[in-house]
């Protein structure tokens, strides 16, 4: 009966471990399946999107306006001359407005909008420059940019072989140029003793 009694142990502990093996592996899928839907139902919770409002523009704010003259290579900046046809717009809408196929681009930062416009031609200063040029042996007014892209305005009665050699040489090189009609006329009431 002693080892009859031994190996009914045996027996049960082999049974009860083996029942505890089972209940322990049985335990471990269901907590496992409760984590897993507890994780599915956190990434399913539905979110709330918040949508800013657009920034629009309104009569305060700070506008900019740079013009970039390709021709002049030169960039002149100034206040936006068309604000009213941007306030209560977004910069979206304005961007459709002021596109880059016609030159602009257009950035909000720093608070200030910001309209950079690329211009192919000389600046209107550039344009309204004077300078005196020799023609057919005259002293003629010419208009334009440069010596190269300006056109003649006027000849005057003063013989270009008349003025002094240093005058010559200065209106050759192109140095009696002015920024006025009225400014080279004054020059031409200098030059009127050579007439």
């Amino acid at each position: 009966m002693g080892i009859e009694v031994m190996v009914v142990s045996r027996k049960l502990i082999v049974f009860l471990l083996g029942l505890g093996l089972v209940v322990c592996l049985g335990l471990g899928f269901i907590i496992s399946d409760v984590l897993r839907s507890a994780e599915d139902n956190q990434q399913q919770k539905p979110i709330i999107q918040v949508k800013s409002a657009e920034l629009r523009m309104n009569a305060d704010t700070p506008t900019v306006l740079e013009k970039e003259y390709l021709r002049s290579h030169k960039v002149l900046i100034s206040d936006f001359e068309h604000k009213q046809d941007i306030v209560g717009k977004t910069v979206d809408e304005i961007r459709a407005q002021y596109t880059e196929a016609n030159g602009f681009t257009v950035e909000f930062k720093d608070n200030s909008l910001l309209i950079h416009q690329i211009v192919d031609d000389w600046t209107p200063e550039d344009k309204g420059k004077y300078r005196l040029k020799e023609f057919r042996g005259m002293v003629a007014i010419y208009r334009g940019p440069d010596n190269q892209n300006d056109s003649l305005q006027r000849v005057t009665a003063i013989r270009f072989s008349a003025l002094p050699q240093d005058i010559q040489e200065l209106i050759l090189q192109g140095k009696y140029e002015f920024s006025s009609e009225g400014a080279v006329n004054d020059a031409l009431e200098n030059l009127d003793e050579y007439f």
